[in-house]
């Protein structure tokens, strides 16, 4: 039975982590949760999560869950279109010779990039980006649309903390202060103030889907990068690439851990503000992706080639029927996050 035929219909919010080309991963995963007919209630995203979440967003309030899918497909057909790599779309074609040489080549490029980017204008400036996010998503329906509260999370440079626009702040510039990588992008500035990428901060927020406004039964967190992977590997990129995948997973950890135990407080010690019922009501999934989106390079990040994005939406589709079909029948009644799996060290005193 789809969660749309149910006699109680779950309302989700969606909680979308980002992870550059990695997002989509994340259209695979939402594309097929869409087709379960959901009843949309709230999206919080950070970088290629917060693009994700805009063409959700500003699909969904104009067709619903058809249109949310309709503007993932746009969104991303738009970014393989601006690819620098497009001319290298060879598919099966590449033969087992060109691919490794590709990636190998990318891996060099993406440890030069602090070097060569800042003479590059057309990389500094985002404009490939920016012109697949404008021409995609609908972005004054966006500001004004009320179906759906968006949430984006940027990194305030200056204090080094996290700032969420919604509403009409959500603008072009806040997308792409969410996604604004400094080693690659100049930093984004809006009402004078600089912005990186949200993912440093808040990636995502989940505090802004548990109010008491959104009345979320449940909240999905579509996660890009995996907390552990099975080969780290000993390069120079290998190193990078872990460094990265740490860094921008600690504050998910950190926030899922708090949200767990804020969880159990609230729902054994009654309490009169709302914001702590709403943290009783929801439940709380995760729905981690395969070791193997970790990859055997980082460069995968920044592949945005129509092939490689197809078979990573495909990943992504995947590893969602594969996620319903275990819990389907919890979503709306039960959590199914059960807590971080604990490293063998154990917990840090």
């Amino acid at each position: 039975m789809s969660l749309s035929r149910r006699s109680r219909r779950p309302r989700l919010a969606l909680a979308l982590q980002g992870g550059g080309a990695h997002g989509a991963y994340g259209w695979g995963v939402v594309e097929r949760l869409l087709e379960e007919g959901i009843e949309l209630v709230g999206v919080s995203g950070a970088s290629a999560g917060a693009i994700n979440g805009a063409a959700i967003v500003s699909g969904y309030a104009a067709h619903g869950c058809q249109g949310a899918r309709d503007a993932l497909e746009r969104l991303w057909r738009k970014v393989a279109d601006a690819s620098p790599l497009a001319p290298f779309d060879l598919g099966t074609m590449g033969g087992p010779f060109f691919e490794p040489w590709l990636r190998r080549s990318l891996d060099i490029a993406k440890l030069s990039s602090r070097y060569v980017a800042p003479f590059l204008p057309g990389v500094r400036d985002m404009r490939a980006l920016r012109g697949a996010v404008r021409d995609s998503i609908d972005l004054d329906l966006l500001a004004r649309q009320t179906r759906v509260p968006l949430h984006v999370a940027a990194t305030h440079i200056a204090s080094g903390s996290a700032r969420l626009f919604t509403g009409e702040a959500v603008t072009l510039d806040a997308l792409m202060a969410s996604a604004c990588l400094p080693e690659l992008f100049a930093a984004v500035e809006i009402d004078g103030e600089h912005y990186w990428d949200g993912g440093f901060t808040a990636n995502p927020a989940l505090e802004p889907l548990l109010s008491d406004a959104i009345d979320a039964t449940d909240m999905i967190i579509v996660q890009i990068t995996p907390f552990t992977v099975e080969n780290v590997g000993g390069s120079v990129g290998d190193v990078m690439r872990r460094v990265s995948d740490i860094s921008f997973n600690a504050c998910l950890r950190r926030d899922l851990r708090a949200l767990s135990e804020i969880q159990d407080i609230a729902r054994t010690e009654a309490s009169h503000d709302p914001r702590m019922r709403a943290i009783a009501r929801v439940n709380l999934h995760l729905l981690s992706p395969p070791p193997e989106l970790a990859g055997p390079s980082g460069t995968s990040k920044v592949d945005t080639r129509w092939s490689v994005l197809q078979d990573l939406r495909a990943m992504g589709r995947a590893r969602a029927e594969e996620w319903l079909t275990e819990n389907r029948d919890v979503i709306g009644r039960d959590s199914s996050f059960e807590g971080l799996a604990e490293e063998a060290m154990g917990d840090a005193p």
